[in-house]
């Protein structure tokens, strides 16, 4: 039986997992966080175990 790590989404400045999809583009989804302020397309995608880095 084989079991999968849940993923989670993780802001790339501060590591929170407070984020949401702000806006959906033609080439781009737009994330922001609500800890830091982040704003932007690049996003960290980790293993819900992971833990903070």
């Amino acid at each position: 039986m084989s079991v999968t790590a849940r993923k989670v989404l993780r802001c790339p400045v501060c590591r929170s997992i407070e984020i949401y999809r702000a806006a959906r583009g033609l080439y781009a989804t737009l994330y922001h966080c609500r800890q830091c302020g982040y704003q932007g397309a690049f996003i960290l995608e980790c293993d819900e175990d992971a833990g903070s880095v």
